[in-house]
Parts: C-alpha cells; sequence; structure tokens
C-alpha cells in the first residue's frame, strides 16, 4: 500500500482558528460540517477551548459527523520563561481533550515572538535564544512532552516560521538537545528555505506527524524582500491550497515512502478568520495529495459543497 496508508486529517487552523478566543472564529459546529463536506475522515481539534472540553459532547459532535480525532496543538510561548506554568496548564488541558476524544498526538508549537515573527524566513536577520533560554525552553518541551506522555500521547515538536525553532540549525539543536519526536510541516519549512522532501529524508527517524501546507512562491518573495512579518505575511495569503504553491508534494510523497511514514497527514492553511473559502480549498488540498497517492486508500463520499 505505501504511502496509501497514510490517512488524511483536517484543522479548524484552515479557516483561521489559531486561538480558542480570537473573535472572529467561525462557529465550531461550522468547521466541523465543512471538514466532513471536504472529504476528510478525521482532524486535529485545534486550539484547547475552541471545541467543547466535555468529553461526551466533543465525542458526540465527532461521531455524528462520522469524525475521528488525531490529536491537537499547544501554540504558546515556550521559549518565555513567565509563561511557562501557564503552558504546562494549558498542555493538561489539550491531552485532556485528546484523550476524550480518542487522538493521540499532541502537536508542540513555539508561538512566534514580536522579533522573531518580523523576520519570518530570513535566517541572517532572526535573533537566536541565548544558551541559558534556550536550555530553559527544551527544558519545558521535555516537561510538556512528559505530560503527553502520560496521557498516553504522542508528542510532537513543530518547527514554525516565525519562532525560535524555525531554521534547519534551529531544528537540529532541539533534535540533539530534547529526545520528543517531530511535526514537520511542508510549508512552514518552505516558508523557512528548507525542502521538505529533504528535511522528510534528514529527519525521518524522528518524525512521528506531518502538516501538509503550502506556500505561495510569489507573496513569500514579496514578504522575505519588503521585511513583511509573520502574521502580515498570513493576512497577505502566504498559504495556499496544497499543490498551488512551491512545495513539491510528489517528491514529499517520495520521501515519506522512503522513511516507511504511515500515520497521519494533517491539511492545514493558515489564513485571517473570515477569508477565502476553507471547505473547497480543503477539498481541493486533499485531492491533490490523492493525486500523488497520499492518503489515496481513506475515501469517502463527501457531501457536495454549497456555493452561492
Amino acid at each position: 500500500m505505501g504511502r496509501a496508508e497514510i490517512k488524511l486529517a483536517a484543522s479548524p487552523t484552515s479557516w483561521g482558528v489559531d486561538f480558542a478566543d480570537a473573535p472572529n472564529n467561525p462557529p465550531w459546529q461550522t468547521v466541523l460540517d465543512e471538514i466532513q463536506r471536504s472529504g476528510a475522515r478525521a482532524l486535529e481539534l485545534g486550539p484547547v477551548g475552541y471545541l467543547p472540553e466535555d468529553p461526551d459532547v466533543l465525542r458526540g459532535a465527532l461521531t455524528i459527523r462520522g469524525l475521528t480525532a488525531v490529536g491537537s496543538f499547544i501554540f504558546e510561548d515556550m521559549h518565555d520563561p513567565a509563561a511557562h506554568e501557564a503552558v504546562l496548564s494549558i498542555a493538561t488541558r489539550a491531552c485532556r481533550a485528546i484523550r476524550a476524544a480518542g487522538g493521540n498526538v499532541l502537536v508542540v508549537i513555539d508561538r512566534p515572538s514580536s522579533a522573531r515573527a518580523s523576520t519570518a524566513g530570513v535566517a541572517h536577520l532572526a535573533s537566536r535564544l541565548p544558551t541559558h533560554l534556550w536550555l530553559r525552553m527544551t527544558q519545558l518541551i521535555e516537561r510538556v512532552a512528559g505530560i503527553a506522555r502520560e496521557h498516553e500521547l504522542q508528542p510532537a515538536f513543530h518547527p514554525h516560521a516565525g519562532s525560535y525553532v524555525e531554521f534547519a540549525d534551529e531544528i537540529e539543536h532541539l533534535l540533539a538537545d530534547t529526545e520528543v519526536g517531530l511535526c514537520l510541516d511542508t510549508g512552514h519549512a518552505a516558508y523557512a528555505g528548507i525542502a521538505a522532501h529533504d528535511a522528510i529524508r534528514a529527519y525521518g527517524s524522528r518524525i512521528v506527524h506531518m502538516h501538509g501546507k503550502d506556500v505561495d512562491p510569489r507573496v513569500h518573495d514579496r514578504v522575505l524582500a519588503d521585511h513583511i512579518g509573520f502574521w502580515d505575511a498570513i493576512s497577505r495569503g502566504i498559504f495556499c491550497p496544497l499543490g498551488q504553491g512551491s512545495v513539491d508534494f510528489r517528491r514529499v510523497a517520495s520521501a515519506l515512502d522512503d522513511i516507511g511514514y504511515r500515520r497521519f497527514l494533517t491539511i492545514e492553511q493558515d489564513r485571517v478568520p473570515g477569508t477565502g473559502e476553507p471547505v473547497q480549498e480543503l477539498r481541493s488540498s486533499v485531492d491533490v495529495l490523492r493525486d500523488v497517492g497520499i492518503g489515496a486508500g481513506d475515501q469517502h463520499d463527501a457531501a457536495p459543497v454549497e456555493t452561492g
């Protein structure tokens, strides 16, 4: 079966849901309905507190739509020692929600600081954490990973554009200093100037989860040339449906074959809430991946996409 054994998942982030309390987030019921209509069978739950945390309500909402949970993420200031206790509390809540929904992955992300967001994608301009703060961050990552394991979940650290773990040297440093698995995001790799297929082969033994994302090369070029920060880049549409940007998903599929990857791949397209056509673009991304053999054995009939 090969790459067809990889299962596809969706995420509320494709509707712009990065933070549970953002005022323009769409209703969670709408997002679940549209994920079901897209043809995806599974999802990451999004930021803790966006979907219901009551186990019975959450399981019921997924079951009635024929959806299963992969896991979820925390998107916090891992680099800031003052935030560490809050991070541990949020990680515990997220792990409880994942377990309640039947998922098995906790994705851990360092939220972009103002300093690093402003230099996203530009390695030679990016400030680096001093040694003592790097040590504190990696210790926190290990503590969060421990919480995940206590809940029988797989922890996966996600290098992210505009964060303190973005570029190849930082990823390698993190892997050397921790035992945590890796969630490789094809779009964030491209944003940082890393070819996703090369990264998959380089880090294969540590990759435990995948995010599929694509980068519009024209927007990317303008963002880097004009020193536009990460959050403004999202509002300019730097992330596009899979297959319409610079990521070569045929080479990604081949690389995943080479490392024997047989887990989930979660499709994401970061955007400002309320913009674009998330369900149509998600369906397009699903089709692109299945065309290259990723998730080809994980199909079911999707409901028609309503327009107008």
